[in-house]
């Protein structure tokens, strides 16, 4: 057959064209294939990658929780509390409610050395030891193999030396269906730590806590992993969009079941990818070129991917600056230089202060904005500093190839007046400061981690010192560190051993008749010495005891003037208190339970408290006002916005802050502010006590300016209960005596 032109044309172009078409075809449908196979690849790896982070998410939950458990049972206070006589209010605070308050655990039991209920308590009340019957059969599964841990472990006696006996937590944990619902149920052996107390006999008491599988819990343990739709099930279900793990009781058996959407982020990638492929089938004429295009555009976004993950691995997100990690190996090659050409490192430490009142007062945002400050003028006045890196919250490292303590000094003492200077923002301007710790290495053989610690121990120096100070690292500051852990325990045991004290400083108007007097908590330790309320309160705030300090001084101060007709009695309230939800409500029981007049009493609070929009502050305060509590404000004109603060919670009175009269003689603007405060406050219809009044010429000052209460050395000293009642005439008798300022 003989072919014409046009044919030949057609079938060379097919001969031609033929295999180019077939190859980009198969070329396409293999890449569809390879793609769908790596999509699904991707998603798997993805889902089982979840899946393992799920498991070892929640044997982590166990152990976090464990930790809490054992630290409120595994003291000697326990075992006296427990063991040697069960003391229902101590298990109340220290474990039905406390753990019930921070931790969720809605039930908690204490067992006996026989396994039998001793104590029992329902989200967080005392309840009847019946209420652990659903609860006994799980307990009994768990109790055996605690008990295995009691008999195996070593004698326990102090370690010669040691200030404990280092016994670690015998602990069970299982998951249970108990009534319905799934727990997390947790047995714990009671045991001494400082060894002081020993259980009475070869068997202590277990408790066992139980913590609900519930929404709150299942919603906090999503966000913290990023899980989508989590949901707890009885049993395994056969589902393709979803992923189980299941959690395992104390035989093996399937208690419970974690279920939930995995991500799929090859699916989202092919379905990103959709249209740009529908698009090269339909141009098969462009599909080299379009591949070449879009493989050169996909080749740039993952060099830049790959070089912001690098940055982002070695870098702050918000500053810019180097992170820890990066600070870490960068150490590390300086102190491995220290010798070789080298004389040493500088490590300095620079910590704001106060910067916690700024987020709580003007919102995260506000302390972003300041971090990101610092930062530029860090960069801008760190000298030849060879890194400067951002530690993590407000904390910034800056290392020194040099071993200098002369121009270390210098340099920190430039930053402190650089960042002195205030910040002008959206929000007005914010007054920073910063407290600078130092260390200097000559040792290569130190690790990076000691280094750091040298140097924070040195920055907790400077707080100590009362911030905006430079302090640098010395071996006796270890030693301080140990003092400050004994101190914490010294003051939980203060808590039960009744060895805080209330004293009262009276309070006078201008014909020195004692009409109030403001309760002060004073702490006298056996040796005779005492500890300035500052220095515990602030411990207190920061190792978590305020909340039970609190409570105690409010328990003191009703007991002590319930009787004391005619004298308001003012109880300082620290900022952490006022935030605590149902703050206030214990307040109103602990005076129906003392049968006090909450219109004889003033909650006084420091004015930096009542700053920012938090509402379980705001709510605290409606609720003490409307039952009759006054509300004074301490440390007027010291925080950032005092007219808003007047305004907002209606404040009864206010107290001018001892720096302003102790400036009077020195400062006419002294003066002058003190006037501008009390025609502020006779405005607004408040009340108005000047304290840390101490010479008769300030006293005479304060009058001319129209105060008319006054508090303070000059009026009386802080005194215990039975002086300031000889003082106001109760143990006298029942009717008011006059007492005059100068008497």
């Amino acid at each position: 057959m003989v072919l014409s032109g046009h044919h030949l044309i057609d079938w060379r172009k097919t001969r031609l064209f033929g295999p180019i078409v077939a190859m980009t075809l198969g070329g396409l449908a293999l890449l569809v294939a390879l793609s769908f196979f790596l999509v699904e690849r991707f998603d798997r790896v993805a889902s089982d990658r979840e899946v393992a982070m799920v498991r070892h998410g929640f044997a982590r939950q166990v152990e976090e929780l464990n930790t809490v458990i054992a630290t409120q049972v595994d003291w000697d206070d326990a075992v006296l509390y427990l063991d040697h006589k069960l003391n229902a209010e101590w298990a109340d605070f220290s474990v039905g409610n406390y753990l019930h308050t921070f931790n969720g655990f809605s039930h908690a039991f204490v067992v006996d050395p026989a396994d039998n209920a001793i104590y029992a308590s329902v989200g967080g009340e005392r309840a009847a030891v019946e209420t652990y019957a659903p609860f006994a059969a799980t307990a009994a599964k768990l109790i055996p193999q605690v008990r295995a841990g009691e008999r195996n472990r070593p004698p326990l006696a102090p370690r010669p030396g040691k200030d404990n006996i280092k016994v670690p937590a015998i602990q069970a944990n299982t998951v249970a269906r108990i009534g319905g619902d799934a727990y997390l149920v947790t047995a714990t052996l009671v045991q001494p730590d400082f060894g002081k107390i020993l259980p009475k006999g070869p068997k202590a008491p277990i408790t066992i806590t139980a913590l609900p599988l519930n929404q709150a819990f299942l919603d906090a343990f999503a966000g913290r992993y990023m899980l989508d739709g989590l949901r707890l099930g009885d049993r395994l279900l056969p589902s393709k969009a979803e992923r189980h793990v299941a959690l395992h009781g104390s035989q093996g058996e399937a208690a419970a079941v974690f279920a939930w959407k995995p991500r799929q982020p090859g699916t989202m990638i092919l379905n990103d990818m959709r249209f740009p492929a529908l698009l090269s089938l339909m141009l098969l004429g462009l599909l080299a070129l379009s591949v070449m295009r879009r493989g050169a555009v996909i080749v740039k976004e993952l060099i830049l991917s790959e070089r912001r993950a690098r940055h982002l691995a070695f870098h702050d997100a918000l500053t810019g600056l180097p992170n820890r990690a990066m600070l870490f190996d960068r150490l590390q090659g300086l102190l491995s230089q220290c010798g070789n050409g080298q004389s040493g490192v500088t490590v300095v430490c620079v910590d704001l202060d106060h910067f916690k009142q700024v987020n709580d007062t003007l919102g995260h945002h506000a302390g972003d904005l300041l971090i990101e400050t610092v930062a530029r003028r860090l960069e801008a006045n760190s000298g030849d500093a060879d890194l400067i890196a951002r530690l993590g919250g407000d904390e910034f490292v800056l290392l020194y190839s040099h071993a200098n303590a002369d121009t270390a000094r210098q340099q920190s003492l430039r930053i402190l007046s650089e960042l002195r200077r205030s910040v002008v923002t959206e929000y007005g301007p914010i007054e920073v400061a910063c407290s600078i710790g130092i260390a200097i290495v000559t040792d290569p053989g130190l690790e990076p981690s000691e280094v750091l610690r040298w140097a924070d121990l040195a920055l907790y120096t400077s707080k100590d010192l009362g911030r905006g100070q430079v302090s640098f690292f010395e071996p006796e500051m270890d030693e301080a560190l140990l003092a400050r852990r004994a101190l914490e325990a010294d003051l939980r045991r203060a808590l039960t051993d009744d060895a805080l004290t209330m004293v009262y400083q009276p309070q006078v108007d201008r014909a020195g008749e004692v009409h109030a007097v403001e309760s002060l908590l004073r702490w006298h330790l056996p040796d005779g010495d005492s500890v300035p309320p500052a220095r515990f309160v602030a411990l207190a705030e920061e190792c978590g005891l305020i909340l039970p300090l609190g409570e105690l001084v409010m328990r003191r101060v009703f007991a002590e003037t319930r009787d004391w007709d005619g004298v308001r009695i003012a109880i300082n309230v620290s900022p952490v208190q006022l935030r605590s939800p149902g703050f206030a409500s214990q307040v109103v029981q602990l005076a129906a339970r003392y049968g006090v007049d909450p219109a004889r009493y003033e909650i006084e609070i420091n004015e930096t408290a009542l700053l920012g929009e938090d509402p379980v502050t705001a709510g605290n305060i409606e609720t003490l006002k409307r039952i009759g509590f006054s509300i004074a404000l301490g440390e007027f004109g010291t925080g950032y916005s005092s007219l808003s603060v007047l305004q907002r919670f209606s404040v009864d009175r206010i107290k001018i802050d001892r720096s302003f009269i102790g400036n009077m003689g020195a400062n006419a603007e002294a003066e002058a502010l003190i006037v501008a405060m009390v025609k502020l406050a006779r405005a607004l219809g408040v009340s108005v006590i000047a304290e840390g009044v101490e010479t008769e010429a300030q006293l005479s000052s304060l009058i001319e300016c129209g105060c008319r209460e006054f508090q303070g050395h000059l009026i009386g000293m802080p005194q215990p209960k039975a002086a300031i009642e000889a003082r106001l005439g109760i143990a006298a008798k029942a009717d008011a005596v006059e007492v005059k300022l100068r008497a």
